[in-house]
């Protein structure tokens, strides 16, 4: 079955794929579609090939309780978490969508072919922004979870590791103003330290699906009517810590000192570093990894330490200074 080409002048064309031409793209990018685009707000739902059996198991389940709750279940058919994501879906006869890295004639995975193709036949979609006899390649990945994220309102990164591919799409939904949650995980975990980056940078911790529902202002709306989602700010990390932010938007310490105090003893090498990197100013975690040659996991856990033991405040957007006296 060929799919049918949608270009960016037709009037069935997405319109916010129009925000990309403020991105990367030169212009919207034809799209290639096998069924049926849903009308439901969509939830993008992410995370690592290589997925623990908990996330598996709490991928499918958000899927299928936010299917529940009216929404539409979009991923990219990848092994892990995004097949989950698509089973959790049908499972609840919810709509999910499928957006590829390559030709819909070149299924990727080859093993996912058989799902592809439930999901069309229950009123789904495989949608792809490069003709069917194109093979998968890499940068197709990067320029999919651009389309991922600025289709679905809101992107939720289930397990991760550092250089997970699911951390492009929630980059890109943190540039486009989408709403960006992500699933906690133990810092030292490697599987889900892409998930604890993208905390410290502002994404909303979810541990089940009304925690998702919540962020979107409730249950999607019958079709024909608009959802009641908030819209989340249009700003990147490294934007944010350029602004201007006010010392009440943190919670001072009365009893921690100032810069130049006193620090517990029992810190490691690192969390000095860290400390030492920071000052009154808000500074991002890409910040702190510029000034201390920290890698982004070691960071992160040295600022989680700091902020345990009230030396360091985190304030809003994944923005971390020191406590004031």
């Amino acid at each position: 079955m060929a799919s049918i080409e949608i270009h960016p002048a037709d009037p069935s064309y997405p319109a916010p794929l129009w925000a990309l031409v403020t991105e990367s793209e030169a212009a919207p990018p034809t799209l290639y579609l096998r069924g049926a685009l849903p009308t439901s707000p969509g939830v993008a739902i992410v995370g690592t090939r290589a997925a623990s059996d908990e996330a598996l198991r709490f991928a499918r389940e958000l899927a299928a309780s936010l299917g529940a709750a009216g929404f539409s279940i979009w991923s990219g058919g990848a092994r892990g978490v995004d097949a989950a994501a698509h089973e959790g879906a049908l499972a609840a006869r919810a709509p999910t969508v499928v957006v590829s890295g390559g030709g819909h004639a070149h299924p990727y995975p080859r093993e996912h072919a058989a799902l592809f193709d439930r999901v069309v036949a229950a009123g789904g979609a495989l949608l792809s922004r490069v003709p069917d006899d194109t093979p998968p390649m890499p940068a197709l990945f990067l320029q999919r979870n651009v389309v991922l994220a600025a289709l679905t309102v809101a992107t939720v990164v289930v397990e991760a590791g550092i250089e997970s591919g699911a951390r492009s799409t929630a980059a890109a939904a943190r540039r486009l103003g989408r709403h960006l949650c992500a699933v906690p995980r133990a810092p030292w975990d490697p599987r889900g330290i892409g998930c604890a980056l993208e905390l410290v940078a502002g994404a909303r911790a979810v541990t089940r699906a009304t925690d998702v529902i919540d962020v979107l202002g409730g249950p999607a709306p019958p079709p024909g009517r608009r959802p009641r989602a908030r819209r989340a700010p249009r700003t990147s990390p490294s934007a944010a810590a350029t602004l201007p932010l006010p010392d009440a938007a943190f919670a001072a310490r009365p009893d921690v000192p100032t810069e130049g105090g006193a620090l517990p003893a029992a810190l490691t090498a690192e969390e000095r570093a860290v400390f030492s990197a920071l000052g009154a100013r808000p500074a991002h975690v890409d910040e702190v990894c510029e000034k201390t040659g920290l890698p982004p996991r070691l960071a992160v856990e040295a600022l989680l330490t700091l902020t345990l033991q009230a030396v360091v405040v985190e304030g809003p957007a994944g923005l971390f200074r020191r406590a004031l006296r």
